[in-house]
């Protein structure tokens, strides 16, 4: 970017001019981000609101009996899960990160 800048100066280009193409410029990028962000925002609100219909979903079909859920069996799987997750990667991650904090 420096390189333009050099480029417009020994052309004779003013202040006013480069620094209404660095605004410009600005501007620009700003505006992709905002682009960038209702995308990312998007995305999160229709997470929510699946996850918003799976509960009521669920709910209803506790309440009407549909479902018997059994919540020991649920947490002890999601404990053997979180465990499994953990042997296979967590050694890795923990390596990982303090290799980068001693660097």
């Amino acid at each position: 970017m420096s390189w333009l800048l050099e480029a417009l100066a020994a052309l004779g280009a003013g202040q006013r001019l480069m620094m209404g193409a660095m605004l410009f410029a600005g501007a620009f990028y700003l505006l992709k981000a905002v682009k960038v962000g209702k995308l990312v925002g998007d995305v999160l609100s229709s997470g929510a609101a699946y996850a918003i219909v799976l509960a009521v979903g669920a709910g209803l079909a506790i309440a009407l009996g549909w479902i018997d859920p059994n919540v020991s069996r649920m947490t002890s799987q999601l404990s053997t899960g979180a465990s499994a997750v953990w042997d296979a990667i967590g050694e890795l991650v923990v390596d990982a990160t303090i290799g980068r904090l001693t660097e």
